[in-house]
């Protein structure tokens, strides 16, 4: 595949629900949803994920705040790529492209 995914994926991490934005090679949106953090709706949102990139798991990459956990387990289980980043890098990058104090999971989770 010549080291480029088919499917880039950032995921906000919250307490209850992530938010999650999948984009295609060319970083447009394909989808967004929510999911919650719970077995059932982790487990249908790795297949949602996986089939949005065409049924080949290893053609996508994830992004997401924490590195350990459900969430990650299911991904890497179903053969996902998942890519820890930096909490506070977010947050920085976050806070230069966004209204002081103005807080959205969706831009959240494209930026990841």
């Amino acid at each position: 595949m010549d080291n480029e995914y088919r499917l880039y994926v950032g995921i906000y991490w919250a307490s209850e629900a992530h938010q999650v934005c999948a984009l295609d090679p060319a970083r447009r949106i394909i989808s967004e949803r929510s999911f919650a953090h719970a077995g059932d709706a982790v487990a249908a949102s790795a297949e949602w994920l996986n089939e949005l990139a065409g049924n080949d798991p290893g053609g996508t990459a994830v992004a997401l705040e924490i590195p350990r956990g459900e969430v990650v387990e299911t991904l890497v289980e179903r053969g996902l790529h998942v890519y820890a980043i930096n909490p506070k890098q977010l947050d920085r990058f976050c806070d230069r492209y966004s209204v002081a104090g103005a807080k959205d999971d969706r831009r959240d989770a494209f930026v990841s």
